[in-house]
């Protein structure tokens, strides 16, 4: 029997000791926090016990390891957590300034209308994302040093532009400004075309329903650390993983070949294996202050992987002394004119009947400003730069001026506008520190940027007991999201046991079949293999045309 000493009881990390306990190994988790869940995790205020979450988060149709292992976690005695505490699909519409909301009711064909693009811009916009879908090495090169927004700045209007960025935050998890073509094509590929289905059973909600391709994010019931960490933890401890909580690295022993021991402060900890899955900021920190083990191959891709700096994105509630009605169940709102690039939902549309809101609370809307480099419309100053009270006031103004979301308040609440409702509370993530220096997080957050994937490490490293985990290591899931941790934590097992089973995102054979002729053609300098399809049409339709007017 092995030891294995996991540092992070984040989700990739809970997801290792998850897998290696069940094998028969020695696992020990330590945490530098005193609670698990890392970038995920939930909170209460001390003084009306309203539920806070650290950001906004949902899980899709290709969450396929993440559905997998929450159906081994039990919830209650009656059942576990895939099956009692997932809510049913999230209803996300597109909520501008002046315009009404427009929602996903009829697939692709409701892409158009709910971005503001005329035919001519839809298929010029269908023509990049069918690009990126169909390549392979050249998106993973080339597309990853492209931003998003500005590789489809040409193609679309002002309007159409501006309003499709604005779900960059709210879905892909990600900084418009700084998200890369490579990672927001691999998002809507798998959202749009993954398998298999996941069937979830009848509910109070509703009968028996299916989860597939295109279908709706899914929400927990209650907040994060309840209806997750906390039974998941819980689990683990009865199987027999030691925790250890508030207890940082600092420091890992290495003699050349293997790591020896790791430290906690003075505290000196030994094992037969050691698994990684802390957040790659405090990790280039952590090799820093041991070059030899710096140097190694996989850890040496730390530096460059953090040079485009931490992500802000800030998460807040809004608590309201009365229950706002909206017209349509579990409606997520995209706030697409907002500075902030604000997404909303209202917590009691999905969450259990019994969850406490807080002292007087009767609707608890919690929001999540995505990008930090924007000016706001009040004080002229980006999320970086503003104060506690600024942010607040900002968030507040951006919401009240969203026309389309007072729109459908007024039509569930016989005509009363969002401005009627009053907000007892506006709570901001409690570790977010505002100065006059910028704001700072406790803990720094990595996610997908421009010019990332070649820095991506694998699993399992050349220092012969060290091994990774985290949304920032090398999967197919390959998007920072929470299929990407519990994927990278599995890899990550099964490096170190091959009995761990690891499910695959799908690929539809005419992805990899155009995405392998694409290989060939960037590895000679040729054009994009849809952009060589359409030049020899033009020529074929050209010679066709020569000979018809020669006859």
């Amino acid at each position: 029997m092995k030891s294995v000493v996991i540092f992070g009881a984040g989700i990739a990390g809970l997801s290792a000791a998850h897998e290696l306990i069940r094998l028969g190994y020695i696992v020990s988790v330590y945490e530098v926090l005193d609670q698990p869940g890392g970038f995920f995790r939930s909170s209460r205020l001390r003084e009306n016990n309203m539920p806070a979450e650290y950001s906004w988060h949902g899980m899709g149709p290709w969450y396929h390891n993440a559905f997998d292992l929450m159906r081994q976690i039990p919830f209650s005695e009656k059942g576990n957590i895939y099956d009692l505490a997932l809510s049913r699909p999230l209803d996300f519409g597109i909520f501008p300034d002046t315009d009404k909301a427009q929602f996903y009711d009829k697939g692709l064909k409701s892409i158009p209308k709910m971005f503001s693009m005329n035919k001519w811009e839809f298929i010029k916009w269908s023509y990049l994302m069918l690009k990126t879908w169909t390549s392979n090495n050249r998106s993973k090169i080339k597309y990853d040093k492209l931003n998003a927004a500005q590789a489809w700045k040409p193609l679309l209007k002002a309007k159409a532009h501006r309003t499709w960025r604005s779900c960059f935050g709210p879905w892909i998890g990600s900084d418009w400004s700084k998200v890369s073509l490579h990672t927001t094509g691999e998002f809507f590929k798998k959202q749009l075309i993954t398998k298999p289905i996941h069937q979830h059973k009848a509910d109070q909600d509703g009968p028996a329903w299916e989860q597939g391709a295109g279908i709706g994010w899914l929400l927990f019931k209650g907040p994060s650390s309840e209806y997750w960490f906390d039974p998941w933890v819980k689990y683990l401890e009865e199987e027999g993983v030691k925790f250890y909580w508030e207890k940082a690295l600092t420091k890992l022993e290495f003699d050349g070949n293997s790591i020896i021991s790791a430290f906690c402060g003075e505290e000196k900890i030994q094992g037969d294996i050691y698994l990684l899955a802390i957040n790659p900021f405090i990790m280039a920190d952590i090799l820093s202050v041991t070059p030899a083990l710096e140097r190694q191959e996989e850890l040496k891709l730390f530096k460059p992987l953090i040079k485009g700096g931490p992500h802000i994105q800030v998460s807040f509630r809004l608590a309201f002394s009365e229950k706002i009605k909206l017209p349509r169940k579990r409606t997520a709102v995209v706030v697409s004119d907002s500075e902030f690039n604000l997404t909303l939902f209202a917590e009691e549309q999905v969450w259990d009947k019994n969850v406490d809101l807080g002292q007087n609370i009767k609707s608890l809307w919690t929001g999540t400003s995505c990008i930090s480099s924007v000016p706001g419309r009040i004080y002229h100053k980006p999320v970086n730069n503003c104060t506690k009270e600024e942010f607040i006031e900002e968030v507040k103004t951006q919401i009240l001026s969203c026309g389309a979301l007072n729109e459908l308040i007024m039509e569930a609440n016989n005509g009363r506008g969002l401005k009627e409702f009053t907000i007892i509370k506006i709570e901001v993530w409690h570790e977010w520190k505002f100065s006059k220096e910028g704001i700072k997080p406790l803990q720094p957050k990595w996610v997908n940027s421009t010019n990332t994937e070649a820095y991506l490490p694998a699993q399992k490293t050349l220092v012969s007991n060290l091994f990774l985990a985290g949304a920032h290591t090398k999967t197919q899931a390959q998007v920072w999201s929470i299929e990407g941790a519990v994927e990278s934590g599995r890899r990550a097992a099964k490096a170190i046991d091959v009995r761990v089973e690891v499910l695959n995102q799908y690929q539809p054979l005419w992805v990899k079949s155009l995405s392998k002729i694409d290989d060939v053609l960037y590895s000679i300098k040729a054009p994009q293999i849809i952009d060589s399809a359409f030049v020899l049409l033009l020529i074929l339709f050209g010679y066709l045309f020569y000979i018809n007017a020669w006859q």
